[in-house]
């Protein structure tokens, strides 16, 4: 067991609401984390977060809060208290399930090898900010169980945790989406050719793997999700993220779509409504291309 296991949210681009935060630190408490680092490139509005009152909210749970900078967080590197490992959200859609396990066990293994006092979770935003919450939940889960209990966490049954956290049988769509990055080309580190594609159009035409077949077959998987997880909408916000996350892959599919991309648009103002405050919203959509 690591002495320090800490989570780490960017604030940068994405300011949480109190019902966020709260489902965070709550989150947090129940796979032993012990302490909440928030994570701001540059300034964003304090009138927006009661820091004060989050601070109180993590105390309660036996959370130490901290804020960083940029110069704060290189410094945890240059310390090397802790080891540091990713969610695998960011600049994924959909997130790195794969990646995900194989990390953790890296990671895990160089800091008890290292004797590292502190095991560091990640949780950054994307260049765009467009992935949901829910794609965090995967890294949050595991990367408590591995800084609190070791490498037999590698064996837990990550589907039936998400089911129990999300309370509803959607943890199985959230994994099959969060495998698609997989499909065809060549993974690269810490971002999915799908994102590629969506926010910079430079995707498959540079990949030969992802061919149109490819596509066609990531397309209609993340239509299945999407149709399995619309039964819990009424009942879910954690379904309306797992919705959203599979037209964000259905659309890098079909990204020439302006039809696909305005519904995601509108989509996206809904689901940012949800978890965060307004600002960022408008910078991260018009970031989409239009065609």
């Amino acid at each position: 067991m690591f002495e320090r296991r800490a989570y780490l949210l960017d604030v940068t681009r994405r300011v949480p609401t109190k019902r966020t935060w709260e489902t965070l630190v709550d989150l947090l408490a129940c796979y032993r984390y012990n302490e909440f680092f928030l994570f701001a490139e540059k300034t964003f509005p304090g009138e927006e977060l009661d820091r004060a009152r989050l601070k109180a909210y993590c105390e309660m749970q036996g959370i130490d809060y901290r804020e960083l900078t940029r110069m704060s967080y290189e410094e945890l590197f240059i310390r090397a208290e802790y080891v540091i490992v990713s969610t695998e959200a960011d600049r994924s859609l959909a997130g790195r399930a794969e990646d995900l396990r194989e990390e953790m066990i890296r990671v895990e293994a160089q800091g008890r090898a290292r004797k590292a006092s502190g095991f560091l979770v990640t949780d950054f935003s994307d260049d765009c900010a467009w992935q949901p919450l829910s794609v965090s939940l995967p890294g949050i889960i595991i990367g408590g169980n591995f800084a609190a209990s070791g490498p037999k966490s590698s064996m837990m049954d990550l589907e039936k945790e998400l089911d129990r956290v999300m309370e509803a049988p959607l943890g199985g769509l959230l994994l099959r989406l969060g495998t698609l990055y997989l499909r065809g080309g060549a993974p690269h580190a810490h971002v999915s050719e799908f994102f590629n594609i969506l926010s910079h159009d430079v995707g498959y035409s540079r990949h030969p793997g992802l061919t149109q077949a490819v596509l066609d077959d990531v397309s209609g998987v993340a239509r299945g999700v999407r149709i399995a997880a619309e039964r819990w909408l009424d009942r879910s916000d954690w379904a309306k993220e797992i919705v959203y996350a599979a037209n964000l892959l259905d659309c890098a599919c079909h990204r020439r779509n302006e039809a696909m991309l305005r519904e995601l648009r509108d989509e996206h103002g809904r689901i940012w409504r949800s978890r965060f405050t307004p600002e960022g919203r408008v910078e991260s959509m018009s970031r989409i291309p239009r065609f």
